[in-house]
């Protein structure tokens, strides 16, 4: 493969890291229509039913959680932190990094394909609960075999 060839899945994986985490997408799509305070961040990403066709299960994003994952945003400049001292006690909001706004409207299209494709999606969202029911193993195609351990 040529250096012009990995660029793509350089990229990909670039963007997978960026945002791969669990909540990154909930909570930047939160924070897109401006800075908010963590509770309000709680709130808004609970409102969301991002796996619902991906598990059975409904995740929930706990304080403790959303509060690690912010720090990672930040440190990895994706969110800003500021401090407001107008008011007693001084209040923390999140905002998006400007860049962070631009990469979701460069994601738009992305999205649209998802739409565009409901079949495929469909296959392999089905594909994701069957080997959530079954604790991830899948042997309809013997793909996901797993040699046998010794006795």
């Amino acid at each position: 493969m040529t250096e012009r060839d990995d660029r793509l899945p350089r990229g990909l994986y670039d963007l997978r890291n960026l945002f791969g985490d669990k909540w990154v997408p909930a909570i930047v799509v939160a924070l897109r229509a401006g800075p908010l305070r963590r509770v309000e961040i709680l709130s808004t990403v609970n409102s969301y039913f991002i796996d619902e066709n991906w598990t059975d299960k409904q995740p929930v994003l706990h304080d403790s959680i959303l509060a690690r994952t912010l720090k990672k945003m930040r440190m990895q400049g994706l969110v800003i932190r500021e401090r407001s001292t107008k008011s007693f006690p001084p209040e923390v909001e999140y905002s998006l990094n400007p860049a962070v706004a631009e990469a979701l409207d460069a994601a738009e299209p992305l999205i649209a394909w998802t739409r565009a494709h409901p079949d495929l999606l469909a296959r392999a969202q089905t594909h994701s609960r069957e080997n959530d029911s079954h604790g991830g193993h899948s042997d309809e195609d013997g793909d996901d075999a797993r040699p046998s351990r010794p006795a």
